[in-house]
């Protein structure tokens, strides 16, 4: 529905386009784009537009994509692209530097390339240049020097030139080629076949083919044009022609089959009609930015793209409004002219000068203004009355008389010309307001109105006798001018009761009027006031309009003079102006989501991320001046935003939904277009569709698990009482394991304990026993030998017999110190560790130690010692300390450690 929608408003612009014509008088608008606008190095190549209004231009660093706001740049293959055809909005054939192929826009809007060539660079043989692209029925065509590669049904089939192309044109379904050697062929969709040769074999450098009329119109770029008819092939007389041979032509069009345009390289363009006669020549004294056209379009609005060697320009051609720019400055600043019998006159702010009408015609290298001796200076106004054109200038009032001016009054500064019934001229002056009787053919000074003082630069008339005046930077004044010529009833409306500045006059069939650069005011005589009226529109047809009072003024029945800064307009009524809005498409061109980290490009009916919440949107109407825009989000806001030039949107923190923005174009106070996409905002993670299933899966899950877990706990309380009755059960039975070894292990202590003092005592009984057996024997071996002696000497009997007694006696009352030593004996080994670690003990110390050891209390050893038990006591405390023992240490314990 869009490609009909935007066919039929290709065939709607094409059908008003047929139907104008373009202006003779002045030079189109051009726009001039630089490599700095379009960031784009290199030349261009060749240019077309597609039905939506967007312009593509095939060029040295790729294809260049505009819509008349934002430049795009795509780049495919490595070389040059040197030519293109649209086959559609998306879709579009290119031919480059050993390479062609296909761009397709993807789901972003976005041209992705495709290359279709066959072959790779192979270097014995010469590298092609494809500059031609074409489509004949369904067949593409894309042509080198040397082939001609048709692709269909995605097969490719190579036709060889027969020398070499030199040139190709297409006109409607037929395509020209011309060869450098053999002449001109037509390609009949299968073969070539010759459809003249060269005459006297002398090739020719063709630079377009038109058929009108079973005749073919031949360009060439040097010999100008010919006539093919009937297989005759002759020069073709015209006004062009000999132009064309001098300047050179490049490149050529047909423009709605009703003009011809030829790029030349050394003087701009020409357009012509289909006779050839020239109608607008435009060069760089003109407007281009240099004089060398490399590629011409004609869009369906009228606009006519040029590539020039430098640059690109875009020429209105079919508006009723032409300029005549001062480049040269020939004439300066226009702000006033008037036209008679075929003669124009011109205002400027150097003086007054004319030209013939005729002459205005832009068809050649000319200048037509002369400047009127006697005029130097400013001129602000122009009029003819009664048969004499007066000039308002700064040095006073003139008369024009053919190449001269008269001055009638020296009065500096005439603003304006007002007739007064039929004998009177008033002048607004830089000072107040003079009056002129009429007298003969001409007029004299008469008297300056009374209280009326200051600049007036505009006399307003409203009925019989009453006027306006008008005071730049005080007001206005209306008053009733009586039989005396004397001002009453006066009213002033100072300039601060009105919104904006440049206040300007105006009267027509409702009254008078007043308009500011803000705001429109209609005065209501019965109030006698001004009544706002609205905003004030300002006209936007006519660029670089001077401001304040100067307004179109109508110098014939046919034509309008526009007062513009460097030069003055025409605007031809004749010429039916192509609406502003026909044939307009509203396009979103760029959909895009971000947020503080990042930017993604989105697709109409995407849905986006919640993160990527804020959303912008690049919107235009191709190549549209003066449009405004109102949008609608629904979902977001039901009411359509106020009207703005701005043509980016940017919506943030939009909550999760379906939205859709509507968008329409507004031109000229109408709706001229609208458009509309959808798109959604996905929810954040933790309030989607998945997220909600997991919430529902996670609730089951912790019910599951809590059911689990109480479950899990009555287990386990179970098998801790269960165990717990089992430890208690454990318990009691080891306590009663552990009482009954308690018990055995005290039966068996005490058992032990009556053991060692058994042992204790048997030692020591053993020990006295071993003593007094050993003193016994001792004695008795002493006393065995006392008797052998008696024996052998009974005569010192007696003697021997004393000798027993003594030692009976003796054995009987000396102390035996036989114990201690069997004690020293026993204990040697911890004699030696005790000395080792304590060197300090005493041998009464080290035998302390081992009664100790061996179980005797104090009491014991203090009858063994025959001491007192205290004294035993003592030594145990001087023990203590030579062996290092705090007081809750174990003395025995500590000895029974050393064995």
């Amino acid at each position: 529905m869009k490609i009909l929608y935007a066919c039929c408003a290709v065939l709607i612009g094409f059908s008003a386009l047929y139907a104008q014509k373009i202006p003779e008088k002045g030079v189109p608008w051009i726009d001039n784009y630089t490599i700095d606008q379009y960031k784009s190095h290199g030349k261009i190549w060749e240019i077309s537009s597609a039905g939506n209004g967007i312009v593509y231009m095939a060029g040295d660093a790729g294809l260049l994509e505009f819509d008349g706001i934002t430049w795009n740049r795509f780049k495919g293959s490595k070389g040059y692209t040197r030519s293109l055809l649209l086959a559609g909005d998306s879709l579009i054939y290119t031919g480059s530097d050993l390479d062609f192929g296909i761009w397709k826009k993807n789901k972003y809007q976005q041209f992705e390339y495709t290359s279709l060539y066959p072959f790779r660079k192979d270097p014995n043989e010469e590298n092609e240049e494809f500059w031609h692209v074409y489509r004949v029925r369904d067949n593409i065509l894309f042509i080198s020097f040397n082939n001609i590669y048709i692709y269909k049904n995605k097969q490719l089939t190579r036709i060889a030139a027969p020398t070499r192309f030199s040139g190709c044109f297409q006109d409607h379904e037929k395509i020209y080629l011309a060869d450098e050697k053999n002449g001109v062929y037509v390609f009949n969709g299968l073969s070539l076949k010759l459809l003249f040769a060269y005459p006297g074999n002398l090739p020719m450098q063709i630079a377009g083919v038109y058929e009108k009329s079973g005749q073919l119109t031949i360009v060439t770029k040097n010999r100008g044009l010919f006539l093919y008819d009937s297989g005759d092939l002759k020069p073709l007389s015209s006004g062009v022609s000999r132009y064309l041979q001098k300047d050179q032509v490049f490149c050529s069009t047909l423009i709605n089959n009703s003009y011809y345009a030829f790029g030349t390289i050394l003087n701009g363009l020409y357009i012509t009609d289909l006779d050839g006669n020239i109608v607008q020549h435009i060069n760089k004294q003109k407007g281009l930015p240099n004089n060398t056209v490399l590629s011409m379009h004609c869009a369906a609005d009228g606009w006519l793209w040029l590539g020039m060697d430098y640059g690109i320009s875009a020429i209105h051609l079919f508006n009723d409004i032409t300029y005549f720019f001062d480049y040269k400055g020939e004439f300066g600043t226009a702000y006033a002219a008037l036209l008679k019998d075929g003669v124009f006159y011109l205002g400027t702010n150097q003086g007054l000068y004319k030209a013939e009408w005729r002459h205005l015609n832009n068809n050649a290298d000319t200048k037509p203004f002369t400047l009127i001796s006697g005029s130097e200076g400013q001129v602000w106004a122009l009029k003819d009355i009664d048969g004499t054109i007066y000039c308002g200038h700064d040095k006073g009032l003139f008369a024009v008389n053919g190449n001269s001016c008269r001055r009638i009054h020296d009065e500096p500064g005439v603003w304006t010309f007002l007739p007064y019934n039929d004998d009177y001229l008033l002048t607004g002056n830089y000072n107040g307001v003079s009056v002129f009787k009429k007298a003969g053919n001409g007029v004299v000074f008469l008297k300056k109105l009374d209280l009326i003082l200051g600049s007036c630069n505009q006399l307003i008339r409203e009925g019989n006798n009453v006027l306006w005046v008008n005071i730049p930077n005080f007001g206005l004044i209306r008053f009733a001018l009586n039989n005396d010529l004397f001002p009453e009833n006066r009213q002033i409306f100072p300039s601060s009761q009105f919104a904006g500045n440049a206040l300007n006059l105006l009267t027509d069939d409702k009254g008078i009027a007043l308009l500011t650069d803000e705001r429109r005011y209609r005065f209501d005589p019965q109030k006698k006031q001004f009544d706002l009226q609205g905003e004030n529109a300002l006209p936007g047809r006519v660029t670089g309009l001077l401001d304040g009072i100067y307004r179109p003024v109508r110098i014939d029945t046919n034509y309008q003079f526009y007062p513009i800064y460097n030069g003055f307009a025409l605007g031809n009524t004749s010429i039916a102006s192509q609406p502003n809005h026909q044939g307009c498409t509203l396009l979103i061109r760029k959909m895009e989501a971000f947020n503080n980290q990042a930017r993604q490009l989105i697709a109409p009916n995407a849905s986006v991320p919640y993160p990527l919440n804020n959303l912008s949107f690049q919107f235009v109407v191709p190549h549209k001046n003066g449009v405004s825009y109102q949008y609608q989000l629904q979902n977001y806001s039901e009411e359509w935003s106020k009207w703005t030039t701005g043509h980016v949107l940017d919506f943030l923190h939009l909550e999760e939904g379906d939205y859709t923005l509507k968008l329409r174009a507004g031109m000229d106070g109408a709706v001229v277009c609208s458009t509309e996409v959808s798109f959604s905002i996905s929810p954040p993670w933790y309030r989607s569709g998945l997220a909600y299933l997991a919430y529902v899966l996670l609730a089951f899950l912790v019910y599951f698990l809590i059911r689990e877990w109480q479950n899990f706990r009555l287990r386990e309380q179970k098998r801790k009482l269960l165990i717990k009755e089992q430890n208690s059960l454990q318990e009691q039975a080891e306590r009663f394991k552990q009482e009954a070894l308690i018990d055995k292990q005290q039966q068996l202590e005490h058992e032990k304990s009556l053991l060692k003092q058994q042992v204790k005592q048997k030692n020591i009984e053993l020990v006295k026993q071993a003593r007094e057996n050993r003193n016994k024997n001792r004695i008795l071996h002493i006393l065995k030998e006392k008797i052998n002696e008696v024996q052998r000497d009974p005569a010192a009997g007696k003697m021997r017999w004393a000798e027993i007694k003594r030692l009976l006696d003796m054995y009987l009352e000396t102390d035996d110190k036989t114990f201690e030593i069997q004690i020293d004996e026993l204990h040697q080994e911890m004699f030696k560790k005790l000395r080792a670690q304590f060197p300090d003990l005493s041998l009464y110390d080290l035998r302390l130690c081992a009664y100790l050891k061996i179980g005797l209390n104090s009491k014991e050893i203090s009858e063994m010692l025959k001491v007192l038990p205290s004294s035993i006591n003592v030594s145990r405390s001087r023990l203590r300390k030579k062996l290092n023992l705090q007081h809750d240490e174990d003395l025995y314990g500590f000895l029974n450690q050393i064995s």
